[in-house]
């Protein structure tokens, strides 16, 4: 099965050429470092150190990542790191958390000639994939080079785990190729036994989102922030959102601006190179705006800002804007996209509130659903009554808050579970 599934990608590379090409329109990252994703990269000294491959494919694995790297970068302070990833943002994102200590580049497509290429260049000591990444010929080009693959923070939605049902047999030729399975959750770990793992291959290590701490630069960016966003009477935040629900963001933010005339909303769609259009709805609904990235500017030039909406542009700052408002909702959920981490924004004191589509994070929103930390919300117009709510109640805000905080402690435990999995020993601060 894998020579269709194989033959299928060699004729869909023009297309995937094309649409690499096209995206580039709008993210000019997608156009760079192309040579990459043909596993053209220069090869690691020969009588240089071991090298760790991670691979995480955007954003959000990245972010998932980023205990265990550090982990890794204190147990191995002498071996290469390595992280792939399959978009800018992604790429982005690593550079701004790890700088010069790892080395980043775009994972190769999962043809043969480009991972063969992409292995024999790097000849990389281990592979560690994040989440829900199964290539069949990349993993198969690492066992038969003898490198150890695991695969770590695994975890199956019941929509993924459909979907990879229907090619059963492909993917348990692939996952035989991985050498332990960390999963997320119970469930996770029967979905990939029932795709065909090895059972004795498969263990629950927990999930490493549990694991995350406050940048270190917190108090002092919300401060710097405060100035540059001024003090709002009454911000709140939407983080990571997605095309379809900008619009019902938008329709709940105006029900609160008839009875808090001062509310401002801080918007953060979860890719910025869409800020231009979210920017043209926004303005087209009547509202006034500002971009996030222009803000300084304006108050360094004496100018205030009064918009109703700023669309948050940039990367790297959605961590301390939760930090800032005293109430979030997290995007993908009122549209379909299966919810994001809501975590980030509960370590920072911010009260949340979801959608109905969090399959992504299943696990996650049923525990803390069920500690009461977060509130469900079906429409606009809940959204709206939500956020009132939430706002006025800093009792119940802050009841909210404790519990999800409290979830988290509960929780950890993830990396060091990871760790010995993969055989690692935990360095002596995890």
């Amino acid at each position: 099965m894998i020579r269709l599934y194989t033959a299928l990608l060699y004729l869909s590379l023009p297309l995937a050429g094309a649409r690499l090409w096209w995206r580039g329109r709008r993210q000019p990252g997608y156009r760079r470092h192309w040579r990459e994703r043909l596993g053209d990269v220069p090869p690691v000294d020969a009588g240089g150190a071991a090298l760790t491959w991670l691979h995480a494919v955007s954003v959000g694995e990245v972010r998932a990542a980023a205990p265990l790297v550090r982990a890794l970068l204190r147990v191995h302070p002498d071996r290469r790191l390595l992280i792939t990833t399959a978009t800018p943002t992604g790429r982005a994102t690593v550079r701004q958390l790890f700088g010069d200590r790892v080395r980043c580049a775009f994972l190769p497509w999962d043809l043969p000639f480009a991972v063969e290429r992409f292995v024999a260049r790097l000849r990389p000591a281990c592979l560690i994939v994040m989440e829900t990444e199964l290539w069949p010929n990349l993993f198969h080009t690492v066992r038969a080079r003898g490198v150890p693959l695991y695969l770590v923070n695994a975890r199956l939605s019941a929509r993924s785990f459909r979907a990879y049902r229907r090619a059963r047999p492909l993917l348990r030729d692939t996952l035989a190729c991985v050498t332990r399975i960390a999963a997320q959750a119970p469930t996770d770990a029967e979905r990939f036994r029932a795709l065909g793992a090895r059972p004795d291959r498969v263990a629950v290590a927990g999930n490493l989102k549990f694991e995350h701490a406050l940048p270190g630069d917190f108090a002092s960016r919300c401060a710097s922030l405060r100035e540059t966003l001024g003090r709002p009477a009454w911000p709140w935040l939407a983080g990571s959102t997605h095309p379809g629900e900008e619009a019902l963001l938008l329709s709940a933010h105006r029900r609160l601006l008839e009875d808090e005339p001062r509310a401002v909303l801080w918007l953060a769609p979860r890719h910025p190179e869409r800020a231009a259009d979210v920017v043209a709805q926004c303005e087209r609904a009547g509202f006034t705006v500002a971009r996030f990235s222009r803000l300084r500017e304006q108050r360094s030039a004496g100018s205030r800002t009064d918009a109703q909406v700023i669309v948050v542009d940039v990367l790297g700052v959605l961590v301390y804007l939760y930090g800032m408002a005293p109430v979030a909702f997290i995007g993908g959920s009122l549209a379909a996209r299966g919810g994001h981490n809501p975590l980030e924004a509960l370590q920072a004191g911010c009260a949340v509130l979801t959608g109905r589509w969090t399959d992504n994070f299943a696990e996650v929103y049923a525990v803390l659903r069920a500690a009461g930390a977060v509130t469900l919300v079906d429409n606009e117009v809940a959204l709206a009554e939500g956020v009132g709510e939430l706002w006025r109640d800093g009792t119940r805000r802050a009841r909210q808050v404790a519990a999800g905080q409290r979830v988290i402690e509960q929780r950890r435990g993830a990396l060091a579970r990871t760790l010995a999995l993969i055989g690692e020993t935990p360095p002596a601060r995890v």
